[in-house]
């Protein structure tokens, strides 16, 4: 997987040294797992709306990844999402702001492509920890991939080619502008 280094907007360098703080560890295991057809981005401005925390372009589609630290058990059941409560043994409404923002993570980005001409299906991803599980009622879908484990991510992302290597290099080259454009068909002239 190749992944992209993040524009520095106060023009200082990464620290190297410190991989807790200057390394990504979500870009480090999908890049275990993923070949370079892959690419990877941090904190993507998609036409000026708020960052979206991660996207990774492939041949299996475009995706965005958020990640959620919750733990428990979350159902979204008849139109609203709860939360167990162990204390009650019982269920209590939630505010599912990590869903949402996964949500519109993949929205914006839609959007964004669809604007350039590229419109393609982005997969929103919500990825959380080992702690938490979500889930829903067949009919009560809520537009997000939920994922507690980065093997089961890395093997729907690869499962399935969606996008050709002409397209997400249109989308590389449009999420990374400082990525050289690719070569275009030149045309003959008959003289």
């Amino acid at each position: 997987m190749i992944t992209h280094p993040i524009p520095h907007r106060t023009g200082r360098l990464p620290l190297r040294g410190l991989p807790g703080i200057s390394g990504d560890r979500l870009a480090h295991a999908l890049g275990a797992r993923l070949d370079d057809g892959y690419h990877y981005f941090r904190n993507v401005v998609a036409g000026g709306q708020p960052a979206i925390e991660a996207v990774l372009v492939g041949p299996g589609g475009a995706w965005t990844l958020t990640r959620a630290n919750v733990a428990g058990q979350f159902r979204k059941r008849n139109g609203h999402w709860y939360r167990w409560n162990r204390s009650t043994e019982s269920w209590v409404p939630w505010d599912a702001a990590p869903v949402h923002q996964a949500r519109l993570a993949g929205h914006r980005l839609e959007l964004y492509l669809e604007r350039a001409a590229l419109g393609t299906t982005v997969h929103a991803s919500l990825l959380v920890g080992p702690g938490a599980q979500i889930d829903w009622e067949a009919d009560q879908q809520p537009g997000v991939h939920v994922y507690g484990a980065l093997d089961a991510l890395a093997a729907r992302v690869a499962r399935d080619e969606e996008l050709t290597p002409a397209q997400v290099d249109r989308i590389v080259a449009l999420l990374d502008p400082r990525q050289p454009l690719p070569r275009l068909a030149t045309s003959e002239t008959s003289g």
